[in-house]
């Protein structure tokens, strides 16, 4: 029996902004004529998200004529909010799962907003008081795709002993770099990410109390050749500066099809839990896989609700499938990153049985 997903926790930080009120305060902090006014707004109404939420009141927007909060100050806060989100998610995976904590044979961290050494993976385990034998790995700066690397770990680590059991976690602080101005691109990037954190915890062979939600079949990633510069992020003083290109809808679409041939084998019902990267990436899967809403819904869902929280997003997705009244007997998941790389997740709905 493959590697399965027992169980999915998530949280959200405490303060949230519905989408129009954050164009209007990030226009209120701004200089902007009336057609720079009118172009922020129209990104904003169009992104298809509602709301977004950060652990920082107000989303870090700076007042007018204040200085941007510089990179120590922005990475010392994530030392401080990123852990306590971290575990919050871990522990509601944990009590979903119902089995003893000290079962956790290994944890592994997901981020790519903030560095942090000893990793938050290291401060999980003391959060939480798992066994300080517990193995830990950081899987840092992957970008939105980063939950599928940490299972793609945690379902080769499952696979060693039927008696492991692996926490991954994936926290994320985007609005920690959240510095609107600049160019047309800046302002499509600060109007998609949000803070927010999940975990779920994989093994073999469920025992007494835990359930099987979606067995880990097959996984899959390529590299886009000559694209590596069409999404990026730098360190700068003034926080991450991240490089979305206009480019990356159509270099998905013009991709994907021949990507996901092999995790859809000759499978006809199949539901697709995308990391929804934004508005137009949807959009362009849509198209090019010839998919319907009712098969991308927990993805708009998620973008709608919470907007992009990179790598924490993902299993956003899952969590909400989980509530689909008919949904397919598999999913193929898919998520997107710095490469321009894609990751695929072939994944059978055991949750159905």
């Amino acid at each position: 029996m493959p590697p399965s997903i027992l169980s999915i926790g998530k949280a959200i930080p405490p303060y949230s902004l519905g989408q129009n009120e954050i164009a209007k305060r990030v226009i209120q902090r701004l200089i902007l004529d009336d057609e720079e006014a009118w172009t922020l707004e129209r990104i904003y109404r169009n992104s298809a998200i509602e709301r977004r939420y950060s652990v920082f009141p107000d989303l870090l927007l700076p007042e007018k004529n204040r200085p941007a909060m510089g990179m120590s100050a922005r990475n010392a806060l994530y030392k401080k909010e990123a852990p306590l989100l971290a575990a919050r998610s871990a522990r509601e995976a944990l009590e979903k799962w119902q089995r003893p904590w000290e079962e956790i044979t290994h944890v592994i961290s997901v981020s790519c907003t903030g560095a942090i050494t000893p990793g938050l993976e290291f401060k999980l385990v003391q959060e939480l008081g798992l066994k300080p034998t517990v193995s830990r790995l950081g899987v840092n700066f992957m970008g939105c795709f980063g939950a599928f690397k940490g299972l793609s770990v945690a379902h080769k680590i499952a696979c060693q002993h039927p008696l492991n059991r692996v926490l991954v976690v994936c926290t994320e602080l985007c609005t920690l770099h959240f510095r609107p101005g600049g160019s047309l691109e800046s302002t499509v990037i600060h109007s998609l990410f949000a803070d927010g954190s999940s975990a779920v915890i994989v093994g073999c062979e469920p025992r007494q109390k835990e359930r099987s939600l979606y067995e880990l079949v097959q996984e899959k990633c390529c590299a886009l050749p000559n694209s590596e510069n069409e999404m990026t992020w730098d360190a700068s003083d003034l926080g991450f500066d991240m490089t979305l290109s206009a480019k990356v809808p159509s270099l998905i679409e013009q991709n994907i099809q021949a990507f996901t041939e092999e995790l859809i084998g000759d499978r006809e019902a199949i539901d697709w839990p995308v990391h929804p990267g934004g508005k137009a990436i949807l959009e362009a899967l849509e198209k090019s896989l010839s998919l319907n809403r009712s098969q991308t819904g927990s993805s708009w869902n998620v973008l709608s609700k919470f907007g992009n929280m990179s790598s924490a997003t993902f299993l956003y997705v899952l969590e909400d499938l989980l509530h689909k009244k008919a949904s397919a007997p598999w999913s193929i998941g898919l998520g997107f990153g710095p490469g321009l790389s894609i990751e695929g997740l072939l994944l059978r709905n055991s949750h159905l049985d």
